[in-house]
């Protein structure tokens, strides 16, 4: 199983947590439609004819290859039936993304990336106390938001390609040390706090590990724990860290 600290995502959040809070579009939610020049002509907008931005039109693709992935798993997740859960044709993802290669690390990355969204409040009313920060990182990765079975089946499916993609396997391996490292200095920033001694690094290694399990036990089977089971573990993990 390849080491991914769930959820990847957390040092971008942290950077957006002190500084600019740039807003991702959610896996599932929709790209709103402008109706200003129907409302002007008094025309009804004709259906098939809306010309979407270039940028929208690429996040909907990413999030079509997530929605792929959940359904088909990783393996079967084709470029056909990408197109038909985004309705787009071929050469429209050739055209944004050259291969599927490219789009699949794309979806990983925002896949990521919306944790980091989601994590964001969070961390920014909690920044600025070491101990609350982790707190809320736990909290958000076992949160309703994200801790949801279509959720991590887009997880597990990515996780069983990182192992045979090289893409993905750099790709992870760049968002797992960005992790590590923020948990770690989470972990260095309480020590101090307390007045304690403590392997930060041992210690982030084994809280992703700990997360990791939990999101991948509760994928196969959710009516094992409670995703308030799985956080108060990850919590007596860390206040058995400092005892």
């Amino acid at each position: 199983m390849p080491k991914t600290t769930k959820p990847r995502g957390a040092a971008a959040t942290e950077r957006r947590a002190t500084g600019s809070a740039t807003a991702r579009t959610a896996i599932h939610r929709a790209p709103a439609k402008s109706t200003a020049s129907s409302a002007k002509s008094g025309k009804p907008a004709r259906a098939g004819h809306h010309r979407e931005a270039p940028e929208v039109r690429r996040k909907s693709i990413i999030q079509a290859a997530m929605r792929s992935i959940a359904k088909y798993g990783f393996t079967g997740t084709t470029i056909g039936n990408i197109c038909a859960e985004a309705q787009v044709s071929r050469g429209l993802i050739n055209h944004h993304f050259g291969s599927k290669e490219e789009l699949l690390r794309q979806a990983y990355q925002g896949l990521c990336e919306e944790w980091a969204f989601q994590a964001r409040d969070v961390l920014l009313e909690a920044h600025r106390d070491p101990e609350e920060k982790l707190r809320a990182m736990i909290r958000v990765s076992f949160g309703p938001t994200v801790f949801k079975q279509e959720h991590l089946g887009i997880w597990v499916g990515f996780w069983s390609a990182i192992g045979k993609s090289p893409t993905l396997k750099k790709l992870n391996r760049e968002l797992y040390k960005q992790d590590r490292d923020t948990y770690q200095r989470a972990f260095e920033e309480i020590a101090r706090k307390r007045g304690k001694t403590v392997d930060s690094r041992r210690a982030a290694i084994t809280l992703g590990a700990l997360m990791d399990g939990l999101w991948l036990e509760w994928c196969l089977d959710p009516k094992g724990f409670t995703p308030q089971e799985a956080e108060a573990a990850c919590l007596d993990l860390v206040a058995r860290l400092f005892n």
